[in-house]
């Protein structure tokens, strides 16, 4: 199966804001587990979600999974994110376009903040 994988953040207006998700990208590309690994942001910087679903559905993803690099679950993960996956799964009905957790409710986030404490 083709899985491509988006990493969804927020966008900023500052410049350089967007370092942090590309670092994270970049990781999960090198560990090779996935045929396509992009980023997207909801506001202010391209790319948006649209272009970057419909650039992996060019590319034949069997399925594309969103992950949303929130700490919160606000309003861009309980709706904005929602609507614009179902839009695309209408877009895409052959593809299977799933959303997963965001970022901040994985366990793995208490071990995270102590490792910055430590540093």
């Amino acid at each position: 199966m083709r899985t491509a994988v988006i990493i969804l953040g927020h966008g900023s207006r500052n410049i350089g804001a967007d370092e942090a998700i590309r670092k994270v990208v970049d990781g999960v590309k090198q560990g090779g587990s996935f045929a396509v690994v992009e980023h997207a942001f909801l506001q202010y910087v391209p790319p948006t979600p649209h272009e970057v679903i419909e650039r992996c559905a060019g590319q034949n993803m069997d399925r594309i999974v969103i992950v949303p690099f929130f700490l919160q679950a606000g309003a861009h993960v309980t709706r904005d994110i929602p609507e614009l996956i179902e839009k695309a799964r209408k877009q895409h009905p052959a593809v299977e376009i799933i959303v997963s957790d965001f970022v901040g409710a994985h366990p793995l986030m208490a071990k995270v903040v102590e490792e910055l404490v430590k540093k």
